[in-house]
């Protein structure tokens, strides 16, 4: 579930939150801070004015009086005062004179209580006109709740951010996940050859929808290059016919006049060589009408395994001949199939295998769950896995074929034939086979 995608959104999308929570705390405690500070600088010099104008109203007299009653402003908690000079100290919320008091403006000070308790206030320092000191300020201890209450915040951001993340990342994670697994699987479905395939469109205007058009414009354009190639070999093929059927037939007559022997060999492998065109030209041009899905459809229900009895008699003489023991074993199945196309695409495999194959085929006709399955298995020595979609490809032969005869179109045909039954050719061997050589499974739905 958590992919490495979806961490790596987690992870930025934490950083993101956590840094852009962090600098809204941040400013937000400057700002706060900055108030207070203001408001306790405002707060000292109040209280230092009444204590100032009582002073200079009634003398040390009046000020003392004003102290020791906590006359005015003095009756907040937090405001502290002490007063030293010829006539002694008063200590007003402080239990002695602090020091390091600057003249200037409001600092912060520590303040001995009671024990070895210190507590932080904000004060100013006065030098009065007969040698006194009057020091007033204010305790900042409701001040530090602010950074205890700050600190509290940025644990429970950091709590919320990490659980926002975590959820944005998986349902972003899940979202683009889902549209890149449908664009890879419609790209899948052209890369198997499927050009009818076609992205999604949903028409929001985002990245993704970009992309499915214009993948789907380049699936529109191999789709019309594909059917453009097969109409110029079909066309080929087709007009290919003639000129060869001619040229079989002229050196029929002139096998039938009299020669020497040489030129009687030549002309008869010229015949061979102009049946063997003819036969892959008419091969391509069945291949073109398969791929193309013009073949008329004589698709009905049959039983699969006659049709896989009928090729098995029909090939084992050719076997016998070819000291090759053909083994099978044929369940009854049923399938919705073109009989002579089934018979086409088995005859393909069985005569690949008796060309390439060893000296041992096994046919297998069976179900398997919605599957009808049709295998030729030989102990030859098989096709590399590297090579065996390549060779479902049109006149593509191995370097191992080319000593046999052929158009490298059996393997195209079935795999043509296996795709207009809604099913699949597929070629494995190796450790999967009993025999060790190539299996070709022609997959059909019941």
């Amino acid at each position: 579930m958590f992919t490495s995608t979806i961490v790596g959104l987690g992870i930025a999308i934490f950083m993101l939150q956590f840094l852009s929570s962090g600098a809204a705390i941040y400013l937000l405690r400057t700002q706060m801070q900055d108030i207070v500070h203001a408001d306790r600088t405002r707060q000292v010099h109040d209280v230092r004015d009444d204590l100032l104008a009582a002073y200079y109203d009634g003398g040390y007299a009046e000020l003392h009086e004003f102290i020791s009653r906590d006359k005015g402003s003095l009756a907040d908690p937090v405001i502290f005062v002490a007063l030293t000079g010829p006539h002694g100290t008063l200590l007003n919320n402080v239990a002695q004179m602090p020091d390091g008091v600057p003249y200037d403006r409001p600092g912060i000070v520590h303040l001995p209580f009671d024990g070895n308790a210190r507590r932080d206030g904000f004060a100013l320092a006065t030098r009065l006109p007969e040698n006194e000191e009057l020091i007033v300020g204010a305790l900042t201890d409701a001040d530090n709740r602010f950074d205890l209450a700050f600190a509290e915040a940025v644990g429970l951001t950091v709590a919320l951010t990490v659980a926002l993340a975590l959820l944005s990342a998986v349902l972003l994670g899940s979202v683009i996940s889902r549209r890149t697994h449908a664009i890879a699987e419609t790209a899948e479905a052209l890369g198997s050859g499927n050009f009818a395939a076609r992205f999604p469109r949903e028409d929001v205007g985002d990245g993704f929808d970009h992309l499915r058009r214009q993948m789907n414009l380049m699936a529109e354009r191999i789709d019309m290059l594909i059917k453009q190639l097969h109409s110029v070999s079909g066309a080929l093929a087709h007009d290919l016919q003639s000129p060869v059927a001619r040229l079989r037939a002229s050196i029929d007559t002139a096998l039938a006049c009299d020669m020497d022997e040489r030129a009687g060999e030549a002309l008869q492998r010229a015949r061979d060589d102009a049946e063997a065109l003819q036969a892959m030209l008419a091969t391509a041009l069945e291949l073109d009408r398969l791929e193309s899905g013009t073949i008329e459809d004589r698709r009905r229900m049959i039983e699969l395994g006659e049709v896989v009895e009928d090729m098995t008699e029909l090939y084992e003489p050719l076997a016998e001949q070819s000291n090759i023991v053909l083994d099978w074993t044929i369940d009854a199945v049923r399938v919705k199939g073109d009989r002579e196309l089934l018979s086409r695409a088995l005859a393909n495999l069985i005569d690949n295998a008796i060309k390439y194959g060893g000296d041992r085929i096994t046919l297998r006709c069976a179900a398997e769950g919605p599957w009808a399955l049709v295998t030729v298995a030989d102990n030859g020595p098989g096709i590399d896995a590297e090579d065996r979609e390549r060779v479902m490809d049109r006149f593509t032969r191995l370097d191992d074929a080319r000593k046999q005869p052929g158009a490298g179109l059996g393997l195209a045909m079935v795999a043509a034939v296996a795709q207009l039954h809604g099913g699949a050719l597929e070629l494995s061997g190796g450790d999967a086979s009993d025999l060790g050589g190539l299996i070709a499974t022609l997959r059909l739905p019941r």
